[in-house]
């Protein structure tokens, strides 16, 4: 039986695709067997793969339950009643928040009741995606996640860098191995004694 995680945030344009995306290329790397499922409505994750597919073994697109991880992309979410479906469809959620944006951290509380209500996937912790380390905004911007991620006890990732996005359809540096690690290390090792930092 796969474990399954769904990459969720209330807000549009956070990195939800390219998570996905490249998060499943670098378990893949690692010789699980991974399915992405692309949920959101506007499908750019697919139209991503029709044009730049990774040919990755063990990596396919596609809602496949013959897979070590199946890693679910969701659409900007303002509908609480869908969100809690892909929540309580879910095993674990990893939460991309982009930065420096304030809306991006300012909706999180919004998602946090989402968990609580939907008593489903557990949150394996904030991603903090589209990292600007030079802008003077950006260290304000870590401080309020951080912030909020300690009143809730959520684990918070090392950034990822602007430059990481399905645009450059590239693993170049492997920005996303820091949390394929964790997450391999969560899900994939030990999915039934495992907890979210």
């Amino acid at each position: 039986m796969s474990t399954s995680l769904t990459v969720l945030h209330p807000k549009g344009g956070v990195g939800r695709s390219t998570t996905v995306y490249m998060l499943g290329a670098e378990l893949a790397l690692r010789g699980h067997r991974v399915a992405l499922i692309d949920r959101d409505q506007g499908q750019h994750l697919s139209r991503i793969w029709q044009v730049y597919p990774l040919d990755i073994p063990g990596l396919d697109l596609g809602d496949n339950e013959d897979v070590d991880l199946r890693i679910i992309d969701t659409a900007p979410e303002v509908d609480s009643a869908r969100a809690l479906g892909y929540l309580r469809e879910a095993d674990w959620a990893l939460v991309p928040v982009k930065g420096p944006e304030a809306g991006s951290v300012l909706a999180l509380p919004l998602l946090m009741e989402w968990l609580d209500q939907a008593n489903g996937a557990r949150l394996i912790g904030f991603l903090p995606t589209m990292h600007h380390v030079r802008r003077a905004e950006s260290k304000q911007w870590m401080a309020e996640l951080h912030k909020l991620a300690s009143a809730y006890g959520v684990r918070v990732f090392p950034p990822v860098g602007n430059l990481s996005t399905l645009a450059a359809y590239r693993l170049d540096g492997h920005p996303y191995a820091p949390v394929a690690e964790a997450i391999e290390h969560t899900l994939v090792t030990t999915p039934s004694v495992a907890t979210p930092a």
